[in-house]
């Protein structure tokens, strides 16, 4: 009996080898596994623009977003908090996409007062803005100086200055000449 056993086992796994052994064989020439090519016609044909364009309307505010989907995968990179970042995913899958790679990392908390502090220390070293009359303000890491200034040169150099602030997202300079 314990034979008969053993023989029906070895016989039973020769078959299981041969059945898998044809399936890979004829498979052999594919160039598109089955399960891909369902995904890939499941998968909706939206571009990257339209991707990124229905996050803004989500009001999804991820700072340096850069989205990409390649065969029915869209990743999604950047920096937010988590809360954005999962409502970010959220709103991909709404589109159709079952699958989303989540590559927001999350920011530091901006912060607004020792970013404006750094900006008026550099703009009181460039010795290029004597005469200038500015006014420091930030507000979500958007840097912002306001005031007068001698020539356009002046303004120039403070958008120079003022891009190397550590934390700041945006700089803007509004300064009018001096009358």
């Amino acid at each position: 009996m314990k034979n008969s056993r053993q023989w029906t086992i070895g016989l039973a796994a020769v078959a299981v080898v041969a059945a898998t052994a044809a399936t890979a064989i004829h498979h052999y020439g594919e160039t598109t596994p089955l399960h891909r090519a369902k995904a890939d016609m499941l998968a909706p044909q939206l571009t990257d623009a339209a991707i990124v364009d229905a996050l803004r309307v989500a009001k999804v505010d991820v700072a340096r977003l850069s989205v990409r989907s390649t065969g029915g995968i869209v990743v999604l990179r950047g920096n937010a908090d988590r809360g954005t970042s999962e409502r970010a995913v959220s709103v991909v899958k709404t589109l159709g996409y079952a699958r989303v790679a989540n590559l927001i990392s999350e920011r530091a908390a901006i912060d607004d007062e020792g970013i404006r502090r750094d900006a008026e220390r550099q703009l009181a070293r460039a010795r290029g803005l004597d005469g200038c009359t500015l006014r420091v303000s930030c507000e979500r890491g958007i840097l912002r100086v306001e005031g007068t200034a001698a020539n356009e040169l002046q303004a120039d150099l403070a958008r120079t200055v003022l891009r190397t602030v550590q934390g700041a997202n945006e700089v803007r300079v509004n300064l009018q000449p001096v009358s």
